[in-house]
């Protein structure tokens, strides 16, 4: 689950070259823009992180109402990756003690105070293609794919810097889960079971490409997760006619567990040898993290580069440890300044 709010503590302080009214704060593996001399080295804040919709009703967020929006019929602000001379800012942070509702947590730093500040994620619509009808809630036997941010887990680079990763593409599109459990299949948006439905972007998909039907006779009780692009999606990046389904990785239900690359790999051959075409996400490599150092700054430049249709910049990459216990994502900061409507 993604903690919008939390209480960091500013670790450095850097100019910005040209720039004499502000400077670059970093906390963790994040960097924001803030005025000079507004926070020293040690200084506790609390922190908000891209894609957090600020109600303009806490007077504490009045100073950014130029920048408004009205999101699920509500006004306040989203906090977005911006460029100020020259310096990527990511989020925003101010000082603890204008939140003293907070200070009695002000060690808890693993804490999300988003619901307690009443701040919400943001999310772009979802095209009517890609909704419809919801048969329930997500079923809560299989994890929702959202990958945590390097940014978030800096520590990884150092603890885990000789485990082996694969890296692989993210791809822009709408999250995707088709699953069998105990003799029930589905077919998931990112937060909804959807009812089955020949409009349907999702089902349409899962069952041109036998997905459904190879999991059944597969035996299993295992969920296919993945990316749906194409056409009418995210603005169609890949330039791809007609819209198909990219797997990044498979869950096993029954251990609650996600599959290794290796395991992933024979279940892929099973399903395609049942009649399902799969499509994986682009691999790039698989490598140790001890290649970046223990610095965010150099996983975030690895980031960068094409997609799976080369001539596009892609969204990002993700890491996932062969044995499948742990990944992670780095987006792509280009990607993040060119798409603040995604």
């Amino acid at each position: 689950m993604r903690k919008l709010v939390t209480i960091r503590t500013v670790s450095s302080i850097r100019p910005i070259p040209d720039a004499d009214a502000i400077e670059c704060a970093s906390m963790d593996g994040w960097s924001v823009v803030v005025k000079k001399n507004e926070f020293q080295v040690g200084d506790a804040c609390v922190y908000f992180e891209i894609d957090s919709f600020l109600p303009l009703s806490d007077a504490r967020f009045a100073f950014l109402e130029k920048n408004k929006i009205i999101w699920n019929e509500k006004t306040g602000i989203r906090l977005r990756t911006i460029k100020l001379r020259g310096q990527v800012s990511q989020g925003m942070i101010l000082p603890l003690k204008s939140f003293p509702e907070l200070t009695e947590h002000s060690n808890a730093k693993d804490m999300d105070f988003s619901e307690m500040l009443g701040i919400e994620k943001w999310e772009p619509v979802i095209p009517a293609s890609l909704s419809g009808e919801v048969e329930g809630a997500f079923p809560e036997y299989i994890r929702k794919t959202d990958q945590e941010r390097i940014q978030n887990l800096t520590e990884i680079l150092i603890e885990q810097a000789q485990e082996e990763f694969e890296v692989t593409i993210k791809l822009d599109g709408s999250s995707m889960t088709v699953f069998h459990n105990a003799g029930v299949s589905g077919v998931c948006g990112r937060n909804w079971w959807i009812r089955e439905s020949e409009a349907n972007s999702l089902w349409r998909v899962a069952k041109q490409n036998q997905i459904l039907t190879a999991l059944l006779a597969y035996g299993r009780n295992l969920a296919m997760q993945g990316e749906i692009i194409g056409e009418g999606i995210q603005g169609n990046p890949e330039r791809m006619r007609g819209q198909d389904f990219y797997l990044f990785d498979i869950f096993d239900i029954d251990a609650s567990r996600y599959l290794g690359r290796t395991e992933r790999q024979e279940v892929l051959a099973g399903l395609r040898a049942l009649g399902a075409t799969v499509n994986e996400v682009p691999w790039l490599e698989n490598m140790t993290l001890e290649r970046f150092g223990g610095e965010v700054a150099k996983v975030l430049d690895y980031a960068e580069g094409g997609s799976l249709n080369p001539a596009t910049a892609r969204e990002g990459v993700v890491f996932k440890r062969l044995d499948g216990s742990m990944s992670f994502k780095a987006i792509s900061n280009t990607y993040l300044l060119k798409h603040g409507d995604r």
